[in-house]
């Protein structure tokens, strides 16, 4: 089993996944995140109507796609890689729902090509009223020097 903490540098506050599962063929995961109602941004955005804001859907999407890659750049190694992951693109976003206190999220994520330092990735998130966020997604790893 994969532990999202292992593959992300974030804090607990702005960590965006609670379990993640990756398919046999390393291609695809589904990450699942509970959005508690405490959470700090449903204060603000917006008092009477909370909703996940759509930065922190991008935000979440692009964690479950980053805990992927750098899962599978870790098989068969005892720790996780420590080179960190940016977003370097977003394509074809989609917010199609909201995403209410008490949600589960669950993010559908897929590797469709990696190449050098970069990685695309196709990814869509779902709540129990079905689909909240679609995009392709393209991560960089920082390059040492």
């Amino acid at each position: 089993m994969i532990t999202p903490q292992a593959y992300t540098p974030h804090g607990p506050s702005f960590r965006f996944v609670d379990h993640f599962e990756q398919a046999a063929d390393g291609q695809r995961a589904v990450a699942h995140f509970h959005l508690d109602p405490g959470l700090w941004f449903f204060r603000d955005h917006f008092p009477g109507n909370p909703l996940m804001p759509a930065a922190l859907l991008l935000e979440s999407a692009a964690q479950a796609a980053g805990i992927l890659w750098m899962s599978r750049a870790a098989e068969g190694s005892e720790a996780a890689p420590s080179t960190p992951l940016f977003v370097a693109g977003v394509d074809a976003m989609r917010v199609l729902g909201p995403a209410h206190p008490g949600d589960t999220l669950r993010t559908t994520v897929t590797l469709l090509k990696e190449f050098g330092t970069l990685a695309q990735f196709e990814v869509e998130t779902t709540n129990a009223a079905g689909v909240v966020f679609r995009s392709r997604l393209t991560l960089s790893r920082q390059l040492k020097g």
